[in-house]
């Protein structure tokens, strides 16, 4: 028998990809855009239409008033512009639109989208379900841990189980948070070992399998077979105060705690009452009520 399959979403990246997608001509009633509401519904609506999951919920990145990570390392994501204020508006809609299609979810001030899926993943896999992950972030296949548990980058129509995971990375999935804490990540502004990418990376995880292991053996990278091994030694060795820390920025927490965590995540079908209200706020049709009306579980 199959186990039941929980569906977990990185909502953030779904709407930022429909704000850019879409023209920002579609408008609410107060005429303010909601082309990213729109693009995000009809990413829902494909999922929700093509695989009728049972189980499925969306984590949102919300405001960082007590960042986890910005306390471990203040530059975390400095680098990155503030969303745009018609942006900002349009998230709090999306998250009203879950609320209404009667989909699970969660943000926190504390946790990244990351961790809530993390946490997610973890409990209802102690229950005996098969996550799927669907996002474009990589640093979510370190969270596919058994041979029933996929990452989906549903635009590209790519999905990954552990097996393919490690024919891309060149590492194990629970070795990604290394990679990461070596190579660094130019998205999150984490810096990594200059000399050291990916591919480096990956060739020092198949001798060491994670980055403590790594700083417990510094001066046998040397004897690795590959060109500049002494070189990527020195580097290691100069840098291998950061690496403690970037492992703790990489590596997703899996119990984060926040509201209803411990809430079930089974999808009941479409508020009407609120639905109706909200899409009369988003300036939609009927055309569009009624195809989301009609959609039932299988």
């Amino acid at each position: 028998m199959s186990k039941p399959r929980a569906f977990l979403i990185d909502a953030s990246i779904y709407i930022f990809r429909a704000w850019y997608v879409y023209d920002d001509s579609i408008t609410d009633l107060d005429g303010k855009p909601t082309n990213a509401v729109y693009g995000f519904s009809e990413f829902l609506y494909q999922i929700l239409s093509q695989y009728q999951p049972e189980y499925i919920a969306c984590a949102f990145d919300e405001h960082q008033t007590d960042s986890y990570r910005c306390e471990l390392y203040p530059e975390y994501k400095a680098n990155r512009p503030p969303a745009p204020e018609d942006l900002i508006v349009q998230f709090k809609y999306c998250r009203q639109f879950c609320q209404a299609l009667g989909i699970s979810a969660f943000g926190s001030s504390r946790y990244e989208a990351d961790d809530i899926i993390g946490t997610l993943a973890s409990r209802l896999r102690k229950q005996g379900y098969a996550i799927t992950i669907i996002s474009a972030d990589k640093d979510l296949t370190q969270l596919i841990e058994s041979d029933d548990d996929i990452w989906w980058d549903y635009a590209r129509d790519n999905s990954l189980d552990k097996k393919g995971i490690e024919k891309h990375w060149g590492v194990k999935p629970e070795q990604i948070a290394d990679l990461l804490a070596l190579s660094g990540d130019k998205v999150d502004n984490i810096p990594g070992i200059p000399g050291v990418g990916y591919k480096m990376a990956s060739n020092l995880l198949k001798k060491f399998p994670d980055v403590e292991s790594i700083l417990q053996n510094i001066e046998s990278i040397s004897e690795m077979k590959f060109r500049g091994s002494a070189r990527i030694q020195n580097l290691v060795n100069e840098h291998q105060h950061m690496l403690p820390t970037n492992k703790k920025l990489t590596t997703i927490v899996t119990d984060a705690e926040f509201d209803n965590h411990n809430s079930c995540i089974k999808w009941n079908g479409i508020d009407e009452e609120f639905f109706h209200t909200l899409l009369d706020q988003l300036n939609a049709g009927h055309g569009r009520r009624n195809r989301w009306l009609d959609l039932q579980l299988g």
